[in-house]
């Protein structure tokens, strides 16, 4: 008996679970073929400017994958998600089953392809839903996610390299804004740093974004325009350990050039080898420099000053052999005679200009790194 009861028991759960399975199909089926389907693709759910598409823009940067100083450009990885209401496409979930989104095909619905990037110079430069699946919401709002790779237009200004911060972004609009008639809805727009992975160079400070209208002259209107923000600083540690601290010592190295004795014959080595290595060094760090014809960064303007006044520690440094070799020798003078006595007291010899180029080019060194120094700090 006990059996017969459990059999019939399975007998009733699998039929209301058919039942229920049925009612869900017939449901969904019915929720597209009562508002899904009776949408025209090619009719937009606006007809005029008063009536226009609210548009909303969720951008999620992934990475950062260059910054271009030669090519004034700003390289990124991101997530964007575009949003927009629909009139046409909302219903009832209690009519439905209690179904509050489904997933259609783009092709089955009107959706916005006029939304594009002014500042890309990729191929793809404005969105596009086709082959995607859009994400149908009761309330009558369009969602879909596309991944992006984008290469921007970008202002980079190295003039306080390594300590530089750079500017950059996106500036998204509608280049139909006369025929499409869409507004970008600020308030539920977002930009996150959600899934972002670190850069080994740079390091976002400050992420925004804003919707402004923006005057065309040439066709004297307005046209709104959401722009995303990037404010990037430089991680200056690896520049400054492996190029700014080596010119520092060599600058340093270039003073005890002066305090070489005379006698020991190595004073013009040492400076020439100082020189040469200041040159050898400069050339192999020249790839890492940024390039740019516009601006000089203070960086650069320091590392050709110190090869300068490297190249005039030989001058120098050969001047004082010379007064010391030709100069300083003085022929034997009588000890009754107090005039030459005079004149031999107050002699210049090499030691004395050995002495007076070192305060020279130690002050030299002070003024070229402070100039530096307070320049990209400021």
């Amino acid at each position: 008996m006990k059996a017969t009861f459990r059999v019939l028991e399975l007998v009733i759960l699998s039929s209301a679970l058919l039942l229920q399975g049925e009612v869900k199909g017939s449901n969904r089926s019915e929720l597209f073929k009562n508002v899904i389907n009776k949408v025209d693709p090619d009719i937009a759910p606006f007809e005029s400017a008063l009536t226009s598409t609210y548009v909303t823009i969720s951008l999620n940067i992934m990475s950062i994958a260059e910054v271009d100083e030669k090519q004034q450009t700003f390289s990124g990885a991101y997530w964007v998600t575009l949003g927009w209401s629909d009139s046409r496409l909302s219903w009832d979930p209690k009519m439905y089953g209690n179904i509050s989104s489904v997933q259609v095909k783009a092709e089955k619905l009107w959706y916005p392809t006029s939304v594009c990037m002014y500042n890309e110079i990729g191929n793809d430069k404005c969105f596009d839903a086709k082959d995607k699946q859009l994400t149908v919401y009761s309330y009558g709002n369009v969602f879909y996610t596309t991944y992006l790779d984008s290469v921007s237009q970008c202002k980079i200004d190295v003039t306080k390299y390594p300590f530089d911060t750079q500017f950059c972004g996106l500036a998204m609009g509608n280049i139909n804004f006369g025929t499409e008639f869409l507004t970008f809805n600020e308030e539920y727009s977002s930009f996150l740093l959600q899934y972002l992975q670190p850069n080994e160079v740079w390091d976002i400070k400050n992420h925004t974004y804003d919707v402004n209208n923006v005057f065309i002259p040439a066709l004297n209107s307005t046209q709104q325009q959401i722009y995303f923000f990037l404010q990037v600083d430089r991680k200056a540690f690896y520049v400054v350990v492996s190029t700014l601290l080596p010119v520092i010592i060599l600058s340093v190295l270039n003073l005890f050039c002066f305090v070489v004795p005379i006698e020991s014959g190595e004073k013009m080595g040492f400076a020439m080898a100082i020189f040469l290595t200041f040159a050898v060094f400069l050339t192999i760090i020249n790839d890492s420099m940024p390039k740019s014809s516009d601006v000089i960064p203070y960086f650069t303007i320091y590392l050709l000053t110190q090869l300068v006044i490297s190249g005039l520690v030989v001058v120098l440094e050969a001047f004082v052999l010379l007064v010391h070799f030709h100069f300083s020798t003085s022929k034997e003078e009588s000890d009754t005679d107090e005039k030459p006595r005079l004149k031999n007291k107050f002699r210049v010899t090499g030691v004395h200009l050995d002495i007076a180029f070192f305060l020279f080019v130690l002050l030299s060194n002070i003024f070229s790194f402070l100039y530096f120094l307070l320049n990209v700090i400021r």
